[in-house]
């Protein structure tokens, strides 16, 4: 008999114990009260689905004023979204080296997602004037909730010799500009997946990182707080003076402020650590004067006792006077009585 374990031979699905043959009657009992217990789950996660939803639609609209600081901001820096689109360790791999100058032309990137966010969002690209075509702006919408859900582009106007074809030959190598004028199905569209959920979420990770494999990660968060104005704690740096700055009005429309109102940010700063400093140095005179005072107590407290042993002194000394004086009268007193005894009795005149 051969010492090898035998290959388990697979069973065939109607093998298997089911609620109307092989299983028990206690145990399809328990089984029905656990597919209740599931579809009790089941509803929960629903519900927290649903929660969650209303949560992140109330945080877009909270969102939507941020996003306009940042865009005014962004258009003001050369390149930025090219510098970003091509340090993405994805995206680069769809630009060309020859249609990087497209990119260039690329002012502003946005993403907005419907009222209801599953039913789909929008990318919308902003242009300067450019080789390749007549539009400044081309958006693409992803539907996602119909039966068949779709992408629409608006109408490009190419310039002569500059349009891709309508579709690319290599789906899996599409490049940025294929994919302007492709309208791929949603679930397969890589690059517009990419765009929503990473770069536009925080691009500027992407446009101060020029290569993963050189830049060391505390370079990054150094300069980072160097532009926030903290230290490598986190902790707000005296002094600094944030050049760039940028206010909300009532109306959500953002505006930066001017020269004049920096400098006045600044001249407050200053004002505030002139006072910190003068009250410290208030602090310290008055620590100085207590101490004074406290020395001149003991000064005092040290005259008093010596003035006491002074006292004393003379006290002793008076005393051991009087006793000299009182022996001495003794003596007097003696020598006296010494020398009438000798004389006699007085003769009676």
């Amino acid at each position: 008999m051969s010492d090898e374990p035998a290959a388990k031979r697979s069973r065939n699905a109607d093998e298997f114990p089911n609620l109307r043959s092989d299983v028990a009657g206690d145990v399809k009992e328990k089984l029905i009260e656990l597919d209740a217990v599931q579809h009790q789950l089941d509803v929960m996660s629903e519900k927290a689905a649903e929660e969650v939803l209303r949560v992140e639609q109330v945080f877009n609209k909270k969102r939507m004023p941020i996003y306009e600081k940042r865009k005014n901001l962004t258009t003001k820096i050369d390149n930025f979204w090219q510098t970003a689109f091509l340090n993405h360790h994805l995206l680069s791999t769809a630009i060309p080296e020859e249609q990087e100058d497209l990119l260039s032309a690329l002012r502003d990137l946005e993403v907005q997602e419907f009222e209801d966010l599953r039913s789909g969002f929008r990318i919308v690209m902003t242009f300067d004037p450019n080789e390749y075509f007549e539009n400044t702006v081309i958006t693409k919408s992803y539907y996602l909730q119909s039966e068949t859900p779709s992408t629409q582009i608006t109408e490009i106007k190419w310039k002569e010799n500059k349009k891709p074809p309508a579709k690319p030959e290599d789906e899996s190598a599409i490049t940025f500009l294929e994919w302007l004028n492709y309208a791929a199905p949603p679930d397969s569209d890589e690059i517009a997946e990419v765009i929503k959920d990473d770069l536009f979420i925080n691009p500027l990770q992407y446009y101060v990182m020029p290569d993963m494999q050189e830049v060391d990660e505390d370079d990054i968060e150094g300069f980072l707080n160097e532009e926030r104005g903290v230290d490598e704690n986190g902790q707000p740096v005296r002094g600094y003076a944030k050049r760039v700055n940028v206010s909300i009005n009532p109306t959500g429309e953002s505006e930066e402020l001017g020269e004049e109102a920096v400098e006045e940010m600044d001249d407050e700063e200053t004002a505030e650590d002139e006072e910190v400093e003068g009250e410290d140095g208030e602090d310290e005179e008055e620590g100085e004067i207590e101490g004074e005072d406290v020395d001149d107590e003991d000064d005092d407290g040290e005259e008093g006792a010596l003035e006491e042993d002074e006292d004393e002194e003379e006290a002793e000394g008076e005393e051991g006077q009087d006793e000299d004086e009182g022996e001495e009268g003794g003596d007097e007193e003696n020598d006296a009585e010494k020398a009438a005894a000798e004389l006699g009795p007085a003769e009676e005149l």
